[in-house]
């Protein structure tokens, strides 16, 4: 008897009795805030190499979009594009100049190499330029096992453009050498005959071919004004252009790269970023051109052994 009070009483006394609550109502959390993505348009009039690019043809305009669209929001590659460039540009508009080119030519070298002077391609193409064996051997650069020129962006550059104008006259317009550049003149001359077609726009071939034409285009597009794409980079965070001596000597005995290095007062990776052309840690009796540290100059003709060393 006495536990049923006792029972009762627990019932009616005790807080909020035996009956379950619920819990407090959790807080309504406020819904994401909505990212708003800017949309960038392919300009209404568009050149290259002072050809008219045929935006009016809504097969090119779309082709060319989606190349533009991989160009603007590749953030991080075209970040570093921008920033490569102002080191490496002022030299290939200059030679551009020089040679009577359109300066539009300098972004081949940008979607060949992304202008990284080491790059080497899976198809032995290698450089700034991309330059594959053959070419190189017929713009006399070396491609030799201590020695390959295509890596030497000054040399590479020069058979580059030498090539490139070769190609315009051969073909006769700025697009038609640039296919031809990539996909090789003798496959580019055999669809053109084929297909009874000489307009790069209206040629059907290689996927990789019909792209890269349309790629050098979006590259300019973004490059030439990258404000306007939102790539606002401060100037003091690109890359200044590479400051060096040149030596030129001639070798009589095989002499380590470090040894070089020591002559210069630097260090082997120094030397070998300056001159990615060499492949490996010796250089072989013959002639050199090579970039040193600035400055460095004088002491490296000084601190070379008398006798392996020809000044030409």
């Amino acid at each position: 008897m006495i536990f049923i009070i006792l029972l009762f009483l627990a019932i009616f006394w005790w807080p909020n009795g035996m009956v379950a609550t619920s819990p407090p109502p959790t807080p309504t959390e406020p819904p994401p805030a909505t990212v708003s993505m800017p949309y960038y348009r392919l300009p209404e009039r568009l050149t290259l190499c002072g050809e008219l690019v045929p935006i009016n043809d809504q097969a090119v305009w779309e082709d060319l979009d989606k190349e533009f669209i991989i160009v603007v929001w590749s953030r991080v590659q075209t970040t570093l594009w921008i920033k490569r460039a102002t080191r490496y540009f002022p030299y290939i508009e200059k030679k551009l100049r020089q040679a009577r080119l359109p300066d539009d030519l300098k972004y081949v070298a940008v979607v060949e190499s992304d202008l990284r002077p080491e790059v080497r391609s899976p198809r032995d193409a290698w450089g700034p330029w991309q330059i594959i064996r053959p070419t190189a051997n017929r713009f006399d650069l070396k491609t030799e096992k201590h020695l390959d020129e295509r890596m030497d962006f000054a040399a590479a550059t020069e058979a580059a453009l030498q090539y490139l104008q070769f190609l315009f006259q051969k073909f006769g317009n700025w697009t038609l050498a640039l296919a031809a550049y990539n996909c090789g003149e003798g496959r580019l001359a055999r669809e053109i005959n084929e297909q009874g077609v000489q307009d790069y726009y209206r040629l059907s071939l290689p996927e990789e071919t019909e792209r890269y034409v349309l790629r050098i285009i979006a590259a300019k597009i973004v490059l030439s004004q990258p404000a306007q794409y939102g790539y606002e980079i401060p100037a003091d965070q690109c890359y200044p252009p590479l400051e060096y001596d040149q030596v030129q000597f001639i070798l009589t005995r095989e002499v380590q790269v470090q040894e070089v290095a020591q002559a210069c007062g630097t260090y082997y990776k120094a030397i070998k970023r300056l001159n990615p052309q060499l492949q490996g840690n010796t250089l072989v009796p013959g002639f050199y051109r090579l970039k040193v540290p600035p400055g460095s100059a004088p002491g490296f003709y000084e601190s070379l052994v008398t006798g392996q060393l020809t000044i030409p």
